[in-house]
């Protein structure tokens, strides 16, 4: 394993951002250090990003996203392969709402090893936005709930909720659709792929919706 650390180094061919933690994670796998917290897991990563080298005709793929997330886990009690995990994970940094998600996630994950859904999110909530800020707020909504079913099949049994999640991101689609569709901003030949609002409304009316989370917390409890 040390040899191979060193001829990635030491390579000439480009090294993408997975490739980057992998050598990362790789060492530490060969130094027993899988399950080890690690404080200086963001330290570790810059160094291996400045001492990597590459011949001139490439570079190293930008892991500035990586970097801010590992800053977000570094100082969580969590071990290197769980915060390699979460660096892994496709969050948005540059928004808000999805950084504060990843953020509650990692931190309900080193607490207690298990992240329940309706912590931070409460199912029935979603309505079609009316407004573009609205539309965004949404959007960010869909990102953390795409997040939580990345997570769940990660770390399973520390993410029990991915039926729900997932649930709810699908509803998330459809109102993002309906606004879309309502504003015009839906070309004609995809029109005929989207639901029409009263359908949309027939089918997830707020009856129909609180029955539906009723009977996912019976199976989740």
């Amino acid at each position: 394993m040390y040899f191979f650390f060193c001829n990635v180094l030491s390579s000439s061919l480009p090294l993408s951002k997975s490739q980057c933690f992998v050598c990362i994670y790789s060492y530490f796998l060969w130094t027993g250090l899988r399950n080890m917290c690690c404080p200086f897991f963001i330290l570790l990563q810059e160094r291996f990003l400045d001492k990597a080298k590459l011949s001139p005709d490439y570079f190293i793929a930008d892991c500035e996203d990586m970097l801010k997330v590992a800053a977000i886990v570094d100082e969580l009690p969590l071990a290197l392969h769980d915060k390699y995990v979460f660096c892994q994970s496709p969050v948005d940094v540059r928004d808000d709402i999805s950084t504060q998600g990843l953020t509650q996630f990692a931190e309900n994950y080193a607490k207690k090893g298990t992240v329940r859904l309706k912590e931070i999110f409460t199912p029935g909530t979603l309505r079609v936005p009316t407004t573009h800020n609205q539309l965004q707020e949404l959007e960010s909504v869909h990102k953390v709930l795409e997040l939580y079913v990345w997570l769940s099949y990660r770390f399973d049994d520390s993410f029990p909720d991915r039926e729900l999640a997932a649930s709810q991101k699908s509803i998330c689609s459809m109102l993002i659709e309906e606004y879309l569709e309502r504003s015009g901003w839906q070309q004609q030949g995809q029109r005929r792929v989207l639901r029409t609002p009263r359908k949309l409304r027939r089918e997830y009316d707020a009856l129909q919706l609180r029955g539906y989370f009723r009977e996912i917390d019976a199976r989740s409890k």
